[in-house]
């Protein structure tokens, strides 16, 4: 006559394997009734994960922690030579993100994206909080817009360098800045000018806009005071002239202008300064 099967494989159950586990945990059934379920949970398949008879891990685990998820995200999980790893997931602490069994957010997280991620990163949560002007995705919770939960060969764990990571939300600028006469650090990097995830002026600007500018334009030369009509600096706003990102003009002019300024007519409207 055959013999119940051992270890710790199905043997012989009375009914499906959940409904076995759940005639002595009825709690967990309830809590699994979420929007996310881990697929192990769904299939009511609970020896993928724990030993049905006894083991050396805690809650009966068949393996501890990532050598456990590995199992079925072996593939993901491994290491890209050159990225820098989240520390949860190079330390291979994936409950300190993820719910094992279901979870009501998104990516079986423990808890909202945004609440989760700030548990850790206090110092951006300062930053939001005391913005004038916030990202829309960090305002969101949406932090995997731009960053990668686990691993990345880029700084901050970003998903793309820039100008690229911001072109896949600000589409509109695409175009222009392949096409028309560009401002070099918007060529280059957007967080040259703008702060991510939030900052005391406008437009997410990481300083005040005369300050930033004044990182690259000497406002003090000769040059900059004959462009200008002698006119300081700090008494212009450089953005009702000028296009911080692109232009048809040369000199990054805005598309619409007044026309005595067009054909270079300031005298029209002001008294120009005398030159020494």
């Amino acid at each position: 006559m055959p013999q119940p099967a051992r270890g710790d494989g199905p043997g012989i159950l009375k009914a499906r394997q959940e409904r076995v586990c759940y005639e002595c945990h009825p709690d967990a059934e309830a809590d699994f009734s979420k929007s996310r379920t881990h697929q192990p949970v769904l299939s009511g398949n609970c020896t993928a994960c724990h030993r049905a008879h006894g083991g050396k891990e805690a809650k009966l685990l068949s393996k501890s922690g990532a050598a456990l998820c590995s199992e079925c995200h072996g593939e993901m999980m491994k290491e890209q030579p050159g990225a820098t790893g989240h520390a949860p997931f190079s330390g291979g602490d994936c409950q300190t993100c993820h719910d094992p069994h279901a979870s009501d957010a998104d990516g079986m997280l423990t808890a909202k994206e945004q609440q989760l991620c700030l548990e850790c990163h206090s110092d951006v949560a300062d930053v939001i909080k005391a913005g004038k002007s916030v990202h829309k995705p960090a305002v969101d919770g949406e932090c995997s817009k731009c960053h990668s939960p686990h691993q990345t060969k880029l700084n901050r764990l970003l998903l793309a360098p820039s100008p690229d990571l911001c072109l896949a939300c600000h589409t509109q600028m695409k175009e222009p800045l392949a096409t028309l006469q560009v401002h070099a650090p918007a060529a280059r990097d957007c967080q040259r000018c703008h702060a991510p995830h939030a900052a005391a002026q406008a437009a997410l600007l990481a300083q005040p806009q005369q300050t930033l500018c004044a990182e690259c334009h000497d406002y003090q030369a000769a040059s900059f005071k004959d462009a200008h009509i002698g006119i300081e600096a700090a008494a212009m706003s450089c953005q009702s002239c000028h296009n911080p990102h692109f232009s048809n003009d040369p000199k990054l002019f805005q598309k619409e202008v007044h026309a005595p300024f067009a054909s270079r007519s300031c005298e029209e409207c002001h008294t120009l300064a005398q030159k020494k």
